[in-house]
């Protein structure tokens, strides 16, 4: 079983890796390097096509799928925690029965990698940031992280092992060797906080912000923000109050907002989509679209 036109919809990121690969699968297949500006554009580049890659950039709303009835696999080249989080409405997807997958574990290791360096250069004073008069080290300092995914337990075993105490708030506890502690505490005792939630899930409130105290810092990695914005700037103007930044986590308005803060550390890059998380994620978009058209066949 092969699908008859394959079209990746924007800069998914794959292509280097697995562009001749899908050749196998697909009579025909196109790839776009930049992103759609509306759904005019989506439409006419999906043309005809009964498959699309699509990255986590480019939402994919029920009007569109509705005006691709031909369509009948989709391809998410991100990470698709639930429907309600998707760029892709999953259900008008299902709706109309097209098969739509998505990848996990991915990127991980890079937004790791920058979280654990992001904290040293701050904590060593080594950007323009000065966190303390004298540097400081890791080791001792208390760690909460909130949603202990699969993201969280790697950054919690990296942080252990620069000697931070590790705690962690979540939904439901779970068995781990890291501590629980209710959200109101691990606000009250961390010295740092960082999240690892779905997209467009906000946790943090103004009365969480209340309970930081100073020299605390704020870490902000996932696909949009998980505070309350206005709460977070009448933390964020305190004295000794830091915040870091993945650039995917921001709007391009608040990128350019948060510019008049000295306190404020946001990534130039995307900082899990390295070369090697692009070809991670091109390995597992292939073992997906693989799956799907094998199970056609049977």
């Amino acid at each position: 079983m092969k699908l008859k036109k394959l079209v990746a919809i924007d800069n998914t990121g794959v292509k280097d890796f697995i562009g001749n690969d899908l050749l196998a699968w697909c009579d025909e297949v196109i790839f776009y390097d930049d992103y759609p500006k509306d759904e005019k554009v989506m439409i006419e580049r999906m043309a005809d096509a009964d498959g699309m890659l699509v990255s986590w950039n480019t939402p994919i709303s029920a009007y569109v799928i509705e005006s691709l009835p031909q369509l009948k696999f989709i391809g998410m080249c991100c990470t698709l925690f639930d429907e309600k989080s998707a760029n892709v409405d999953v259900i008008a997807a299902k709706k109309q029965g097209i098969h739509v997958v998505g990848v996990k574990d991915y990127g991980d290791e890079g937004v790791v990698e920058f979280i654990i360096s992001a904290l040293i250069n701050l904590f060593k004073n080594q950007n323009s940031i000065k966190f303390r008069d004298e540097a400081i080290e890791c080791g001792g300092l208390n760690l909460g992280i909130v949603g202990l995914g699969t993201l969280g337990n790697m950054v919690a075993k990296a942080s252990k092992h620069f000697g931070m105490n590790v705690y962690y708030h979540n939904r439901t506890e779970k068995e781990t060797e890291f501590d629980y502690l209710s959200k109101g505490d691990l606000f009250k005792t961390c010295d740092i906080i960082t999240t690892h939630l779905p997209r467009n899930t906000k946790v943090i409130h103004q009365e969480d912000f209340d309970q930081l105290k100073a020299y605390s810092v704020l870490i902000n990695t996932g696909l949009s923000p998980s505070y309350d914005e206005t709460a977070f700037i009448n933390w964020i103007q305190k004295p000794h109050r830091f915040a870091i930044f993945d650039k995917v986590s921001l709007t391009p308005a608040l990128i350019e907002a948060y510019k008049v803060y000295d306190n404020i550390i946001i990534s130039d890059h995307v900082t899990g989509f390295t070369w090697n998380a692009r070809k991670r994620l091109a390995e597992k978009v292939l073992i997906n679209l693989k799956t799907y058209l094998e199970g056609l066949v049977e």
